[in-house]
């Protein structure tokens, strides 16, 4: 890891995703129901509009309370202002027109709507934008459907998937990268301006690895190896982290011996040098659940 790197804001929580098998069943009980297509459509362009125009009241309106906590103590966990940075990021919001819609899969609760083509994220020179699938997730909160995050599954050259679109046969969207969440996504605790901003670098490899830094989780991370903001960050005094551990029962399947390996970097200046304060290396015995605590310094 480069410890002279920290995250920057994230605040589409876009995530390009490789196709998966679709022979996989979903988690979730969602059921087609294009019926709430136009309701759908309508919180994103407002949510996008909110976006485009830097409206905090609409943004607020339009998108899950979750989310709205979510993303705002990502922007504070890196010593960003908010709600400035909200409206500074430079990542487009794509819009919807001359993208065509595939299908709208709903628990009720729980939303995604996706669509075909090329979804534009803003102009970059010299890159060509690619058809892809664009999957919109939304969360219904007292009766009213809210934006939730956005996601891009690349599909590259794959013959197969645009053969099945070309025929309108949209049987893959019942793979797991187009379901919606299971259930509401749980609101966070809204965190406060870190001392020191920091970032996690996590190796789950063969198993579901879950952090969670004084108090406030960082993610929960399965199979992956993968950097994080810490949300919260970490204080110049005493900390504690929690570290629950749990095999995934396929990975012995894999091939590649499962291990864990979690390490916390921390910095005061976002763009300033980061340096180790934690680094929780076991060796073939992993406890389930591990609490130690480290000093920020």
């Amino acid at each position: 890891m480069n410890s002279n790197r920290l995250l920057r804001i994230v605040i589409l929580a876009a995530a390009a995703l490789p196709l998966f098998a679709m022979a996989q069943e979903p988690e979730t009980k969602a059921r087609p129901d294009n019926s709430i297509r136009v309701s759908l459509e309508s919180a994103y362009e407002s949510w996008r509009t909110a976006m485009a125009s830097g409206d905090l009241r609409t943004w607020e309106a339009t998108t899950a309370f979750s989310r709205q906590i979510e993303t705002r103590n990502r922007i504070v966990s890196q010593k960003q202002p908010f709600p400035r940075a909200l409206f500074d990021d430079p990542v487009g919001t794509p819009p919807l027109r001359g993208l065509i819609p595939l299908g709208v899969l709903s628990t009720g609760e729980t939303a995604t709507s996706t669509y075909f083509g090329k979804a534009n994220f803003g102009d970059e020179p010299g890159v060509a934008i690619s058809d892809n699938l664009l999957v919109l997730h939304f969360l219904n909160e007292e009766g009213r459907w809210k934006f939730d995050n956005l996601r891009v599954v690349k599909i590259g050259n794959d013959g197969e998937i645009l053969l099945q679109i070309r025929n309108s046969d949209f049987s893959f969207l019942q793979g797991d990268e187009f379901q919606p969440a299971p259930y509401l996504t749980p609101v966070p605790q809204p965190v406060d301006l870190p001392e020191l901003v920091a970032e996690a670098w996590v190796d789950a490899t063969g198993y579901e690895v879950k952090i969670t830094v004084n108090g406030h989780l960082t993610g929960t991370f399965t199979n992956i190896k993968v950097t994080e903001l810490v949300m919260g960050g970490v204080r110049r005094g005493q900390n504690q982290i929690r570290i629950e551990s749990k095999l995934i029962e396929t990975s012995a399947a894999s091939g590649t011996s499962p291990k864990v390996e979690v390490a916390l970097y921390a910095a005061e200046d976002p763009a300033g040098q980061a340096r180790r304060v934690y680094h929780f290396k076991p060796g073939a015995s992993i406890a389930p659940v591990v609490t130690e605590g480290f000093t920020g310094q």
